[in-house]
């Protein structure tokens, strides 16, 4: 009983400490963004931020939970894939497959992801990253790759986060598959949000 208590303590402590590694970074990201448009166009500024403090409010909400509903988080990429286009336009696109699936995930996991997708490739007018996500009876996150030649030292610390939340909350682990020519995440579906 006493075990089975420090042990549910201990991943909880876990999941908080491996989340708050992820909000600082999303933070810093985008307010380098924002500091860019601030400079080149006040217009463009104000309606980053404006977005932006909407999906904050999501990302602080979002931190308090341990499994979030699939749709919501569907919604939240979305916007924020919006966000991303603020900078790049057309270099980077979306397409979301979504079979309406009831169940939950890990807050935030999309996001990474598509985040992920952006900060490894290069995406040109030409030759876009596309960004793929199909739900199902999982959720199969992937794009093609333009790697970009010199990657900043990025040590795959947000995918390695994610992976151990899994670890933690659900009997299936997240699937990496990577190929010449696409880089794909395979996310379980966790039925019920009482694990």
């Amino acid at each position: 009983q006493n075990l089975a208590r420090y042990n549910k303590a201990l991943a909880e402590s876990k999941i908080n400490q491996l989340k708050t590694q992820l909000n600082p970074h999303f933070l810093f990201n985008n307010l380098n963004v924002l500091d860019q448009f601030i400079e080149e166009d006040k217009n463009k500024a104000s309606a980053f931020l404006n977005e932006f403090a909407e999906i904050y409010r999501y990302v602080l909400q979002a931190s308090d939970k341990d499994l979030i509903d699939i749709q919501l988080e569907i919604e939240f990429a979305q916007q924020y894939f919006n966000l991303i286009q603020h900078k790049y336009e057309k270099k980077y696109q979306l397409c979301i497959e979504n079979k309406e699936t009831k169940g939950f995930i890990v807050p935030l996991s999309l996001q990474l992801l598509i985040e992920n997708a952006v900060q490894h490739n290069v995406g040109t007018a030409e030759n876009p990253i596309q960004i793929q996500i199909v739900v199902e009876n999982n959720i199969r996150v992937s794009n093609n790759l333009h790697l970009k030649a010199n990657p900043k030292n990025t040590s795959g610390r947000a995918l390695n986060n994610l992976k151990e939340q899994y670890n933690i909350l659900s009997e299936e682990a997240i699937e990496i598959k990577q190929t010449q020519n696409e880089f794909a995440v395979i996310i379980p579906i966790i039925p019920n949000s009482k694990k």
